[in-house]
């Protein structure tokens, strides 16, 4: 059995070090509070709260207080693949499926579709000091076009 203990603890310290080095890779990962006060809704009006978590693998979860005042929360994956994956049931926009792709170091574009059609491109944009994101939007919203520029700021 005592055999065993550093086996398993270069185990775990292997494993550990390895999501480090993913979440360095991705400079999105950690969590993000939305900055109302940047933030540009149009047409509005905003969510009263909203955090994001996105993790080293590119899955991302939302979770807040609609305009209204009821609770919110969905999640997809954004991996600059070019591959489609899934979103979480209640994206606001409809979307089932989303795809992304690397512009640069900095920014990643994304496209969610439902049945095939572009509903929403987005640009997520990481500030040079890492602690803001800016998350632009286009698209039509219950046949109201709309373009957000939300802040969000690191946690």
């Amino acid at each position: 059995m005592y055999r065993r203990c550093p086996v398993l603890a270069v185990i775990v310290f292997l494993l550990a070090a390895g999501s480090l080095l993913r979440a360095q890779d991705n400079p999105f990962a950690g969590t993000w509070k939305l900055n109302i006060e940047k933030s540009k809704f149009n047409p509005g009006p905003p969510p009263k709260s909203q955090t994001r978590t996105w993790d080293a693998s590119g899955m991302v979860m939302v979770k807040g207080i609609n305009a209204d005042g009821t609770p919110m929360s969905y999640g997809y994956t954004i991996r600059p693949d070019g591959i489609e994956y899934p979103t979480v049931p209640s994206v606001p926009n409809g979307a089932d499926k989303v795809v992304s792709r690397k512009i640069d170091a900095r920014t990643i574009e994304s496209r969610f579709m439902k049945a095939g059609k572009l509903l929403v491109t987005t640009r997520y944009t990481i500030s040079e000091d890492g602690k803001s994101v800016i998350i632009t939007a286009v698209g039509a919203k219950d046949v109201v076009d709309f373009k957000n520029a939300v802040v969000w700021d690191r946690q």
